[in-house]
């Protein structure tokens, strides 16, 4: 999570080169540290957008039911706050399904589907001012 942090100064790009090793810590056993990594994602397509695209398609496949069950709902709006992030400055189909799909399912619950609904709202007044 310290790279996450530092990845503001990386004039170098260094990130591009180890962003397949870092996406790879969301396979971790504890979902806690899943958690902290998908969280740190936000602060890597603040500074580097042109990770998004990878980063988008890594957090779309991840397997959210391979988590344990107390922890997907986090985990879950973790996955769709990067998304939205990313949402704002790359158009993919993929994350306009991902996030449909995260509110049609079961795991969300009503306030957090409002919550979603709601920065969805607020990311289209966004793009079209």
């Amino acid at each position: 999570m310290l790279i996450a942090e530092n990845v503001r100064w990386d004039e170098q790009n260094l990130m591009e080169d180890t962003i397949d090793e870092y996406l790879e810590l969301l396979n971790d056993e504890k979902p806690i540290t899943i958690r902290q990594w998908v969280q740190s994602l936000g602060k890597v397509v603040q500074f580097k957008p042109s990770l998004n695209k990878k980063i988008a398609e890594r957090l779309i496949a991840f397997d959210i039911m391979g988590v344990k069950e107390t922890m997907r709902k986090s985990i879950l709006l973790d996955i769709i706050n990067v998304l939205l992030a990313i949402r704002k400055e790359l158009k993919m189909d993929e994350v306009e399904n991902f996030i449909f799909n995260a509110l049609m399912g079961e795991i969300l619950d009503k306030k957090s589907k409002k919550q979603v609904k709601i920065e969805l709202e607020c990311s289209v007044k966004y793009r079209l001012s």
